[in-house]
């Protein structure tokens, strides 16, 4: 008895031996990620799909704050010498990315010195035109693919006496179908807008063709200047601050926090990215349907294509990172925009398949015939008619200068500015941000 007791335990010590041995063969990435709720639960779930494939690497997905306090927290990890391998951010923070010299290594690169294959065509174009360098490489790789899109409650449109399969398209129908919901009290408020930086600036600009900022918005490089302090979006603005008044427009906050005033019935529209998709899914009791984001149709050749939002990977240096750790790296970039995990991706959280086979692989099983709506943010972004200000921006100090943004239109919506007043200050305080963000690169 002594000796199988003697053996067993041998045994198991050899076990935990090997065990360990295996653990410690495994190189660690570290991946930061800027995502909550389940579209991070899934996520994180790839990261352990890809541990589970294959025994070199071990991937650690975390979530370390919101995309800006994230990105300042990984800089700070840099100046460390101790970044993060991969950081997912949002495609405001890309200009500051783009002049990060030495801190990232672009994507492309990754791949060439991986020795895996990469074709930034693979992507699809507006993602490729948006993260990608003039040569043709890219920068980052596009993962969370979004634009906005316009959900509403389908049971409050039937309260209020509209028709459910019939959103609004302009913004003289949706002032009307906001009004007629308050009126009729159908629900607390008609609509309320998440991200207001993104959509009522950055989008709504590109869905009606008007340059935010001069350069190319911002993509000929220095010197460029905002030039929004025009009667479009004045009358936007404006516009919000009336509805305001009689609650057919609630201001929700400058980030997500808005979406909860939808989820929860209180508004009956949001104006949010179609990335939020899984999130009201879940929690929202009410049939819900999706369309593309209105426009003021006294604007020449309106609607236009709205811009891509979302994020992308970003690729860390340091100065001990080792080839087999940007292997690593290659390998778990590559798991990621596999068909596999880029089709499981779209259908479960309301993303776009951000390349052109998985998307083509969704066409091919009828997704879109079965799922309708979900073809809204194709239709929005790479279908609907482009103009030369519809391919995004790249300015620095964006994270900064949108809270300037959000700051004086709160001031118009707190009836202390006109909404000529609000865009004279953003330009002018926007525009000064600017300058000193080229002071610090050069």
């Amino acid at each position: 008895m002594a000796f199988k007791k003697t053996l067993l335990a041998l045994t198991l010590a050899l076990g935990a031996v090997a065990a360990s041995g295996v653990a410690q063969a495994r190189t660690e990435i570290q991946m930061w990620m800027g995502l909550t709720g389940p579209n991070g639960e899934l996520l994180s779930r790839f990261g352990e799909d890809f541990n589970r494939s294959q025994t070199e690497y071990r991937v650690v997905v975390s979530f370390r704050g919101q995309y800006p306090e994230q990105r300042a927290a990984a800089m700070a990890a840099f100046r460390a010498g101790n970044p993060p391998h991969i950081m997912q951010m949002f495609d405001a923070g890309s200009g500051d990315m783009v002049q990060s010299r030495g801190a990232i290594i672009p994507v492309s690169e990754v791949f060439q010195r991986a020795g895996i294959p990469f074709n930034p065509a693979d992507f699809i174009a507006p993602a490729r035109g948006y993260y990608g360098l003039p040569n043709g490489d890219l920068l980052s790789m596009p993962f969370n693919v979004s634009t906005a899109v316009l959900f509403y409650n389908q049971d409050a449109f039937r309260r209020a006496g509209l028709d459910p399969n019939r959103p609004p398209r302009t913004w003289p129908e949706m002032i009307a179908a906001a009004n007629q919901i308050r009126s009729t009290g159908a629900a607390e408020c008609g609509f309320t807008t998440t991200w207001l930086a993104w959509i009522m600036l950055e989008q709504f600009n590109a869905r009606h063709n008007q340059q935010i900022g001069t350069l190319n918005n911002g993509r000929g490089g220095a010197g460029t200047v905002l030039t929004v302090n025009n009667p479009l979006n004045q009358r936007m603005i404006q516009t919000l601050v009336d509805l305001q008044a009689t609650r057919a427009f609630s201001y929700g906050g400058r980030s997500n926090d808005a979406a909860a005033k939808f989820i929860s019935g209180q508004c009956a529209m949001l104006l949010q990215s179609s990335g939020g998709l899984a999130a009201i899914q879940r929690d929202g009791r009410f049939q819900l349907a999706t369309a593309q984001l209105p426009h003021w149709p006294d604007v020449q050749g309106a609607p236009f294509a709205t811009t891509i939002g979302g994020a992308s990977m970003w690729v860390f240096n340091a100065p001990n990172r080792s080839a087999n750790e940007l292997r690593g790296v290659a390998m778990f970039l590559d798991f990621l925009r596999s068909d596999r995990v880029m089709t499981e991706w779209a259908r479960t959280t309301g993303f776009l398949p951000a390349t052109n086979s998985s998307f083509r692989a969704m066409q091919q099983a009828g997704f879109f015939t079965q799922n309708p709506g979900r073809d809204v943010p194709i239709l929005s972004l790479i279908e609907a008619r482009q103009g030369e200000h519809t391919q995004g921006y790249r300015f620095g100090r964006w994270t900064e200068i949108r809270d300037i943004y959000h700051e004086e239109v709160e001031r118009a919506l707190q009836g202390r500015q006109t909404a000529a007043q609000a865009l004279m200050n953003f330009e002018r305080r926007g525009n000064a941000q600017l300058r000193a963000f080229e002071r610090s690169v050069n």
